[in-house]
């Protein structure tokens, strides 16, 4: 077998409905999914190839996957002339991209770096927790294979290797990613993230397993293997072990099950009674700035004001409950409400839908909060 799962979120399909097919024909349908999930990475695949299949999940639009809304000349693309000399920027790219991507990261890469004069790092997800960069493919396929917590733990790898963000940095996510730094955040924080601008970030979760679409060439077997994951049950150990995306579906109708269950999201919001840890709030307090970007038309992530640390009340699909009324935020069971009352949280939102925002956007939004007004040049 030979694909690539690249397949990042795509839009929202109907839930999964229940099988009658016996659970054990489904836990055997479910490993021969996931050995096929598991043929993705072949050692003569390519970084051509990746961008190829980027490329089509972006024309379908279904990926997370950035698209700038205009092109990148090539005096923007390029890095600075002079020595950075602001402080270090890190940036974690959603599910389905790459950092070595050249259609997209590359270039984002250099051009906020040109822009902001700061060094930046473009984080890769590799395989093997001794393999920092280097890995185009396996970076691509573990944003949907490699849990939450192995993610983040090798995030934590990367920046701790680089030398020069030893003194702390600055932190740009982009969908999924921003689901990787605030896990950092909490977890780890050392080096330290100073201030954190998340572009449509999936923070406090979602309320449906995103699925994939069946007509887009190249995604119908993946798509077919990962339907045949959910319809094992979200909350199942196997699939929470082996999808990522699992990790962070809070369904607010099974919390019970949710927080017994899942992994990775609740025991970060510290929402696991007797499980939560003063240390993740700390962390999450440091931050010097957090800004969050909502897509107002967000079809992928339900519900879109989870970008903004909201998300639907608890026993509803249909009820929304804003971050500040929310018991995260009023019982501050991370930080939230304390950072918030700091002065620290900033929300934003742009127009249509998933990373489908502007270039000025974006570097407007990060030289505001990432460059000290005495570097900034007029």
């Amino acid at each position: 077998f030979r694909f690539k799962v690249s397949v990042n979120l795509p839009r929202i399909r109907r839930p999964v409905q229940p099988t009658s097919v016996p659970a054990m024909a489904r836990l055997h349908a479910s490993i021969l999914a996931l050995a096929l999930l598991g043929a993705v990475v072949r050692a003569d695949e390519t970084i051509g190839e990746a961008t190829e299949f980027a490329r089509r999940s972006v024309e379908a639009g279904v990926g997370q996957v950035v698209q700038m809304g205009e092109a990148l000349s090539t005096s923007q693309g390029e890095a600075p002339s002079v020595a950075p000399e602001g402080t270090p920027i890190v940036m974690m790219h959603g599910m389905g991209d790459f950092a070595s991507n050249p259609l997209g990261m590359v270039p984002i890469r250099k051009m906020i770096a040109s822009d902001v004069n700061a060094y930046v790092h473009s984080v890769e997800l590799c395989s093997k927790p001794s393999e920092l960069s280097g890995c185009a493919v396996q970076d691509q396929s573990n944003g949907f294979l490699m849990t939450m917590d192995a993610q983040v733990d090798q995030f934590a790898r990367v920046v701790k290797a680089d030398p020069k963000l030893a003194q702390g940095f600055n932190a740009v996510g982009f969908s999924q990613g921003n689901t990787v730094i605030r896990g950092y955040i909490h977890r780890y924080n050392d080096p330290p993230v100073k201030s954190f601008v998340s572009m449509h970030g999936v923070m406090m979760g979602v309320a449906a397993i995103p699925r994939c679409p069946l007509n887009v060439t190249g995604l119908k077997l993946i798509c077919n293997s990962v339907d045949d994951l959910a319809a094992m049950g979200v909350y199942t150990q196997f699939v929470q072990n082996h999808l990522a995306q699992a990790n962070y579906y809070r369904d607010p109708k099974k919390l019970e099950t949710y927080r017994k269950d899942g992994h990775f999201l609740p025991y970060i919001n510290n929402e696991v009674s007797g499980k939560e840890n003063s240390t993740y709030s700390e962390n999450f307090k440091s931050l010097e700035k957090l800004v969050l970007v909502m897509a107002e038309s967000d079809t992928m992530v339900k519900p879109k004001e989870s970008e903004h640390f909201g998300f639907f009340k608890d026993g509803s699909m249909s009820e929304l409950v804003d971050m500040r009324d929310a018991p995260w935020y009023v019982g501050d069971w991370f930080g939230l409400k304390t950072l918030d009352q700091a002065h620290k949280i900033d929300q934003l939102a742009t127009p249509g839908d998933h990373l489908r925002f502007t270039r000025d956007f974006l570097l407007s939004t990060l030289k505001k909060y990432f460059v000290k007004s005495e570097l900034i040049q007029i």
